[in-house]
């Protein structure tokens, strides 16, 4: 994995040297066979909670709902792409869109930022319809850094509930902090790749609004971006005893004719449907471990550090340059 770059060449084979220097590679969950079903996202799952009886979730001490335990991401190839898109590679399989909202799957881009949009893409090295063939982008993730909302895309995470907030610690190797408790958003000039999150209780629905980021983040890999006047605002909801509804809408008039919304389900490690294609499940992305071992259920760090010396000297040597964020045009 481009985390673990210091792995000596010599004991790779030329064809997953070149694998493992891809943008991201971290992200993808394993191989996938040319012919796997296309994964399930967004469309599946509105039509799966649309059938499921309603839910009256057990109670934390303060009366809201208890979301503690371990959940999985989103599953399928870590967000290569959010829109529909075929089998690319190995590690890119046929996959439905993120998003729910609007009908169409695709990200309400306006023109300018839709050509913006291309023209990351078309330098990405990735093997994207369209691209120019130098590499001239970099996804964040690649030098270890990660952002909103992706982070709850990738990886397995523990949700951990105290009396005005939450805490959310990740097998990705970040943890997040959820305040409820009514306190006013970091404001100011300071920008945060997380950005500011503050959450409110909506009956049985956890509403989180993040503001603040630092627009230096992408949603995938495949250079879709936002930028730092955009906001997120998540729900979470518990659908059954196994699973959580999460969303997340995402508004930013400078770049989007419309607000837009990704939705998906994160289910307990071990519940639910499992990923298809040969993959081991990723309704988890949880360490496994022994049963009998006493810590088999914690989360455990799994370290990124932002400027790791041949991780970032090997994007370089690619023709790679660090994604500095995009600055919409003032009218």
């Amino acid at each position: 994995m481009i985390r673990k770059i210091g792995v000596p060449v010599g004991a790779l084979t030329a064809t997953l040297w070149i694998l493992l220097l891809a943008p991201d590679f971290a992200a993808a969950q394993g191989f996938w066979a040319k012919d796997s079903p296309k994964v399930p996202m967004a469309p599946t799952w509105m039509r799966e909670k649309a059938q499921l009886p309603p839910y009256n979730p057990p109670r934390t001490p303060e009366g809201v709902p208890d979301m503690q335990g371990f959940w999985g991401g989103a599953g399928g190839d870590g967000a290569a792409d959010l829109e529909d898109h075929e089998y690319m590679d190995a590690t890119t399989p046929s996959h439905e869109t993120f998003i729910s909202d609007p009908p169409d799957g695709r990200v309400p881009y306006t023109d300018w930022a839709r050509a913006r949009h291309q023209e990351i893409r078309r330098g990405l090295g990735r093997g994207w319809p369209g691209e120019s063939g130098p590499r001239t982008h970099g996804a964040p993730r690649s030098l270890c850094l990660n952002s909103m909302p992706r982070i709850n895309v990738d990886g397995g995470q523990e949700i951990i509930q105290k009396p005005g907030m939450l805490i959310i610690v990740s097998s990705m190797g970040w943890h997040r902090v959820i305040y409820t408790d009514g306190r006013p958003a970091v404001g100011g000039k300071a920008r945060f790749w997380f950005g500011s999150s503050r959450g409110r209780w909506d009956g049985d629905t956890l509403v989180v609004e993040v503001t603040g980021n630092n627009g230096r983040g992408w949603f995938d890999t495949a250079g879709n971006f936002y930028t730092a006047n955009t906001k997120f605002t998540e729900r979470w909801r518990l659908a059954d005893a196994n699973t959580i509804d999460y969303s997340v809408t995402v508004e930013d008039p400078t770049i989007y004719t419309r607000p837009w919304t990704m939705n998906f389900p994160k289910r307990r490690p071990g519940t639910g449907r499992r990923n298809i294609g040969g993959l081991p499940g990723a309704t988890s992305g949880l360490p496994s471990r022994v049963e009998k071992d006493v810590h088999a259920q914690e989360v455990w760090e799994e370290a990124c550090f932002e400027g790791n010396h041949e991780n970032t000297i090997t994007q370089k040597e690619l023709g790679f340059k660090w994604f500095g964020g995009v600055t919409p045009p003032t009218k």
